[in-house]
């Protein structure tokens, strides 16, 4: 088993993904594989070289791609990583941290760095143990369709015990209401599903917050009647 998948959506950022591509390269230690995830109808990748495992399919949303790639791919990883195609890696050594912070917990929980805008508020950028999307049959809560899928990771991890912040761990979000990069279209379009984000994310923390963070308590326990 390999040790951590990175699942990296993107559209329309060809510099963006080279960028990320490169600073994986540069700053992972550990048995890590990049996947972006590109809509085939999006041209701007074409004529671009980037160092990665690059999935083409139908267009779809960024918790889409990324639910089917966690499911197709991810149970051969110890770990799955979300990160924007607007993330970066700035630690050298960051995957090999947060695998460690991981198993501190028992191998089952969520980890997350500083990404300099929300830092220990939101995991942006998380590191998940790979047998919590195999067990709620998802990555991304499946109702949104970008946003608020960050604050799922959070609540999951606090009410199951089982989060960890490495604020010494930076993974830069070079989001546009930092001043860190353009208001584009991409940008644009997931500004659109807020209200159905948050409707769905709150609906969700009504009526299935509780099942899922069950779930998750299962897998540590059966983690911790294996080690006694």
């Amino acid at each position: 088993m390999r040790d951590l998948l990175i699942i990296t959506p993107t559209r329309g950022r060809p510099g963006n993904a080279l960028r990320l591509a490169e600073a994986v390269a540069a700053t992972c230690t550990a048995d890590t594989e990049l996947v972006f995830a590109i809509d085939e109808d999006d041209e701007s990748y074409d004529d671009v070289f980037i160092d990665a495992v690059k999935i083409y399919g139908r267009r779809r949303t960024c918790p889409a791609w990324s639910n089917e790639i966690a499911a197709t791919m991810g149970r051969e990883y110890r770990a799955v990583a979300s990160l924007g195609d607007d993330h970066l890696p700035r630690t050298k050594g960051w995957d090999t941290l947060m695998l460690a912070a991981l198993d501190s917990m028992g191998g089952t929980g969520i980890v997350y760095g500083d990404d300099i805008g929300q830092g220990v508020n939101l995991p942006t950028a998380p590191v998940i143990s790979s047998d919590i999307p195999a067990a709620l049959g998802w990555l991304f809560l499946p109702s949104c369709d970008h946003l608020f899928c960050d604050n799922t990771w959070l609540d999951l991890g606090r009410e199951a015990d089982c989060l960890r912040y490495l604020p010494g761990v930076v993974i830069e979000h070079l989001h546009y209401t930092r001043g860190a990069s353009p208001h584009d279209r991409t940008y644009e379009e997931t500004r659109g599903t807020w209200q159905h984000d948050e409707a769905a994310y709150h609906a969700w923390r009504r009526d299935g917050m509780a099942a899922d963070v069950d779930k998750i308590r299962k897998l540590r326990a059966n983690v911790g009647a294996v080690r006694m």
